[in-house]
């Protein structure tokens, strides 16, 4: 008889949905590429003792969020002493490109959300050319550190964007998602627009990114976030800022078809 033995791979967990995505998915590369490792567990230690959306040494406080969805791999565990453990934030998808198809089905919601988000989801799913917007601001304005790393992306930006698309699609409607309404209302403008706030934004703040899925066409933010709102939508054209953080570094986590501005 042959004895099997168990060999674990952990993947350090850390940062908010977008980030841990990214982790999860070069988490299962690994596993699949590397055979002499048999199980994927999820280390979340990073997460102990932090307060939600609280800044504190820098960063700013986050969840475990990945349960969210129906994934292979659930098991959480610290990793112990001597384990075999991926830490980093593998930000492209070269990092995950042999389990592709993989991750987008293992990338689907398991919660039920408000009635209001499916209303919206209606909405998206009867336009024919609808474009998601995504708005980062939050963290990286009250964050100094996140705002110095990170940066916030301007009106001049997202009007560019509009441009583009407007000259893409007939009569889009155009689907704005962010934390902050108010300043969308007063910077972000087109013809057919909804506003979508934290009233739909539901389920540990998954709820933007449950409906981004479901546009057609994206303009992403910087934002791992807002990146996976696009991939997993498959979306059909998609608008992205070719300086991703604030000194023109991260412009790789773009895909090859995507338009930069």
């Amino acid at each position: 008889m042959v004895q099997k033995f168990i060999m674990n791979l952990y993947i350090y967990l850390q940062g908010g949905l977008g980030n841990q995505m990214f982790q999860y998915a070069a988490g299962v590369s690994a596993l699949k590429e590397y055979s002499q490792f048999t199980d994927l567990k999820l280390d979340t230690s990073f997460y102990n003792g932090q307060e939600t959306k609280v800044v504190k040494n820098g960063l700013t406080g986050r969840n475990y969020d990945l349960d969210v969805f129906n994934i292979s791999y659930s098991d959480v565990e610290e990793a112990p002493e001597g384990a075999t453990m991926l830490k980093g934030w593998f930000q492209n998808i070269k990092e995950f490109s042999n389990v592709i198809d993989q991750i987008r089905k293992e990338f689907v919601f398991n919660v039920h959300f408000s009635e209001e988000t499916k209303k919206v989801q209606n909405q998206i799913l009867s336009e024919d050319n609808s474009v998601a917007i995504h708005v980062r601001r939050g963290d990286y304005i009250y964050n100094p550190t996140a705002n110095t790393y990170h940066g916030v992306l301007d009106k001049e930006y997202y009007d560019k964007a509009i441009d583009i698309m407007n000259s893409k699609y007939n009569h889009p409607h155009y689907f704005v998602f962010s934390e902050d309404v108010d300043w969308c209302k007063g910077n972000i403008n087109a013809p057919n627009i909804t506003y979508v706030g934290s009233e739909c934004n539901d389920y540990k703040d998954t709820g933007h990114l449950f409906l981004m899925t479901k546009c057609r066409n994206h303009i992403i933010a910087n934002s791992s976030f807002s990146w996976w709102s696009s991939f997993l939508g498959k979306s059909q054209c998609t608008i992205g800022p070719k300086k991703w953080l604030a000194d023109g570094s991260g412009s790789d986590i773009m895909l090859d078809d995507w338009i930069k501005i």
